[in-house]
């Protein structure tokens, strides 16, 4: 019985030596950065954090400053669309963070929101300056956009974060916290090792798929989608994902009510918020039975809270054409630099002061970008 103990502690402290020395080695090969420093979460594929969802959960604390923030939020064409080095030398009055992720609904946008806000403390929400970028496509039931056979059904991917290291528990109300938002940093340390061991599990697949496929990545670099092209094929296609995507009731009820619901308690909290209608290519605008009914509740959203001093809301309708987008909804780099421009022309008059001027944003073309005129 001795020598299984003594063997058993040997062991014990071996591995605990062998994880705090891949511990060690995943600061030397990926450096914590400095907190309140200006953070872009798009570019989580070239960090320990590998993916978006999981560098927004983890990497979340570094908005707990009393500096005043920007924080983008949407789905992939606000991540591709507004470009967090292009917004940011234009805004020296705040830090611009990117948390926007890919195929997020209105209840993902709102569950980020409650992550950032439930690890500030009290006085650093008042800074916050919450950009939310939507269109149609982000109005769809959580219950069938995250209905994947490989996960709890509704389970978004940020509740899979959630949930894979242990910080919160499956309850039948939802995710509880077991790791208090505090010690988030704390924990996050704690599993650095785990996290450079899958980091190199997925570098490996990587160095495997572009052996076999010549590509890294399913996904399209900035320089492929300058030159891609529909064809009616591919925009036909399109429309049968969406409406497989959003279902036959049109936009969703439950995610308009909870985006108004977010705004109101955002603004009622002395938070500001700018409400971005993100244009979609003509064809697929005027195509989608869904755009009408979004249009509806977008307009709708900007006469309830016009006349809120820390509230605005900016349309770029005018940005429509066809040839500029790569797909049915993201746009294009040398678009996306046109829609960075003009957000960052509204956020210098709207976050950069005290009292909130209410900026007029023109619509009526890339030559306007930095014009102040805005119709609600």
């Amino acid at each position: 019985m001795r020598h299984i103990l003594r063997q058993t502690a040997l062991t014990s402290a071996s591995f605990a030596f062998l994880y705090l020395l891949i511990g060690c080695l995943s600061f030397l090969v990926f450096p914590d950065p400095s907190q309140g420093g200006i953070r872009d979460f798009q570019v989580a594929e070239r960090t320990l954090f590998m993916t978006v969802p999981k560098y927004v959960f983890l990497g979340r604390s570094v908005l707990d400053t009393p500096d005043s923030k920007v924080i983008l939020l949407g789905a992939s064409n606000t991540a591709v669309g507004f470009i967090q080095k292009e917004i940011q030398p234009r805004l020296a009055c705040a830090k611009v963070s990117n948390l926007a992720m890919g195929g997020a609904n209105i209840s993902e946008v709102a569950q980020i929101i409650d992550l950032v806000r439930e690890t500030q403390s009290s006085p650093n929400h008042a800074p916050n300056t919450f950009v939310i970028g939507v269109w149609y496509g982000m109005f769809a039931d959580s219950d069938i956009r995250f209905s994947d056979p490989d996960r709890h059904r509704g389970d978004s991917d940020l509740d899979i974060e959630k949930y894979r290291y242990g910080f919160y528990r499956r309850t039948a109300n939802g995710p509880v916290a077991i790791l208090p938002p505090k010690w988030l940093d704390v924990g996050v340390m704690a599993i650095r090792p785990l996290l450079l061991v899958e980091k190199a599990a997925r570098e490996a697949r990587t160095g495997v798929n572009l052996l076999l496929t010549g590509r890294r990545s399913a996904q399209r670099t900035e320089a492929e989608r300058e030159v891609a092209t529909m064809s009616e094929q591919d925009k036909r296609k399109a429309l049968e994902y969406w409406q497989g995507n959003m279902g036959k009731n049109g936009i969703s009820e439950t995610e308009s009510n909870l985006l108004e619901s977010t705004i109101a308690s955002l603004l009622d909290s002395g938070e500001r918020v700018v409400l971005v209608d993100l244009p979609i290519p003509a064809w697929h605008r005027d195509a989608s039975p869904y755009q009408a009914g979004y249009a509806e509740k977008f307009q709708e959203l900007s006469r309830r809270f016009g006349s809120r001093s820390n509230f605005v809301s900016m349309s770029m309708s005018d940005l429509d054409g066809d040839l500029d987008y790569s797909d049915e909804v993201h746009a294009k780099r040398h678009l996306a630099d046109v829609w960075s421009a003009r957000l960052a022309a509204l956020l210098s008059s709207f976050a950069c002061r005290e009292k909130p001027d209410k900026p007029r944003i023109s619509s009526r073309g890339p030559e306007q970008a930095t014009a102040a005129s805005f119709d609600h």
